[in-house]
């Protein structure tokens, strides 16, 4: 037990001592079973009971084969041309190798007594090296294949040419080495970032390690595209109910686009949307019936309405038309009364004699009229106080107001808040209409309208 302990701190010294003796440049074309022979091999070599002459001075590689389909005469051929490369150069002795894998002839597995004695006759007469090296595969991994490996150390010189020591340990061989175009081609797919190359990268090179990553990344980038496709188709949707701005659009929009984000900011657009759709049915009904009631009974419900200050202009000059109309009637019926009195009597000329027991007569106080609107107006029509500050304002309401009183809808946001598309017609206006329209558009192009 000692001594085996102590061989595999001395192994593990001499792994260790060969990686730092390496450059840092060449550690890396030495696979693991490479290193795992060559360690071994040089414990083998200081080992004075094995090899009595202090080192040896030939050693020779051998191949046998007990399955030729394990391996293919390529691969055989360079496992016994790397191992004679990493001896020759990692050793003092002299290397030799056999030309082809030596097939022998009996099937077996494991380490059968018979296999061994026809592997010592193999060895005895093929070398009589100090130290041979037996590669025998064994088993198939698919990408690499479990070899064993026996170092016979011999007399080295000694009167006896027999085996001194033998080691036997098993070491894993890749079979199947990468394409050096495999790097290359990967690292340009994966740099474009396109699914389509990285596509062709997994077909054209199935047999690359990177394979299974490409295929990940084409499924992440597919994906991705998806999503923004989803995102794009989305925007674009919503763009197209927004400029529309009815209810029927944003209606069309949730059921359409049931997946898509932000579906509360949209129905709460499309209540706004009711909410305005409404003020202006209610708006279009009161300028129809164009009556005082009508306005009052607008402005009772409908205050929060963008619509409430151009319909609270025609409530007031509705207002003036009837206290205009009361005191005309009024008026009206003080003549008549005065018409159908007989003349008074001419006292001119009588004596007038008070009369200091009647009553002194009182006459009562006027009738109070409210003040007319004294704010600009058009054709009898009150310019809203907003638009009435500015000429730029005047004079766009007059234009406008023609457009109106001949049956024009209007399109924009501005125009539909002081006019009412209720019962248009499409009509616009004409004969002197048309001058007047014209001469207020050359009003506001010298004002700088």
């Amino acid at each position: 037990m000692t001594e085996f302990i102590a061989r595999i701190f001395l192994s593990a010294f001499l792994c260790g001592s060969l990686l730092l003796s390496l450059p840092a440049s060449a550690a890396p074309q030495y696979e693991l079973w490479e290193l795992q022979i060559l360690t071994n091999l040089q414990g083998l070599q200081i080992n004075r009971q094995c090899v009595p002459n202090g080192g040896a001075q030939h050693i020779h590689i051998l191949g046998v084969s007990t399955d030729d389909t394990l391996l293919g005469p390529v691969e055989k051929t360079a496992i016994l041309s790397d191992l004679s490369e990493l001896i020759s150069t990692r050793t003092n002795a002299r290397t030799t190798k056999a030309d082809i894998f030596q097939s022998i002839a009996t099937s077996y597995t494991g380490f059968s007594e018979a296999a061994s004695r026809e592997i010592d006759q193999l060895l005895e007469s093929a070398s009589s090296a100090d130290i041979t090296v037996l590669v025998r595969p064994f088993r198939d991994n698919g990408a690499s294949v479990d070899t064993e490996i026996r170092l016979w150390a011999r007399g080295a010189g000694g009167a006896d040419a027999g085996l001194n020591c033998v080691q036997s340990f098993s070491v894993e061989i890749p079979t199947k080495r990468e394409d050096p175009a495999c790097a290359a081609a990967f690292a340009k797919a994966r740099r474009d970032n396109d699914p389509a190359r990285l596509e062709a990268f997994r077909d054209f090179f199935p047999q690359c390690p990177q394979a299974a990553e490409a295929d990940g990344l084409v499924t992440a980038l597919r994906a991705s595209e998806a999503q923004k496709a989803d995102r794009e188709r989305c925007e674009r949707n919503f763009a197209r109910a927004r400029a529309d701005g009815t209810v029927t659009a944003y209606s069309a929009y949730l059921d359409e686009n049931i997946d898509c984000p932000g579906r509360d900011v949209v129905m709460a657009l499309r209540d706004q949307a009711a909410e305005g759709a409404a003020c202006e049915t209610a708006y279009r009904d009161a300028r129809r019936i164009d009556t005082l009631d009508a306005y009052e009974r607008f402005m009772l419900e409908n205050r929060a309405c963008p619509q409430a200050d151009t319909a609270s202009a025609f409530l007031t000059m509705k207002r003036q038309e009837a206290e205009r109309t009361k005191a005309a009637e009024e008026e009206r019926q003080r003549a008549a009364k005065e018409e159908t009195q007989p003349p008074a009597a001419d006292t001119s000329r009588q004596a007038v004699v008070p009369d200091y027991n009647q009553a002194p007569s009182y006459s009562p106080p006027p009738v109070y009229s409210p003040p007319v609107n004294t704010g600009p107006t058009y054709r009898g029509y009150p310019i809203p106080s907003d638009l009435a500050a500015s000429t730029c304002g005047q004079l766009w309401y007059a234009r406008n107001l023609l457009f109106d009183l001949a049956g024009y809808c209007f399109k924009t946001a501005k125009a539909q808040r002081y006019f009412s598309n209720a019962g248009c017609t499409g009509g616009s206006p004409r004969g002197a209409d048309a001058s007047e329209v014209s001469r207020l558009q050359a009003l506001e192009r010298q004002s700088g309208c």
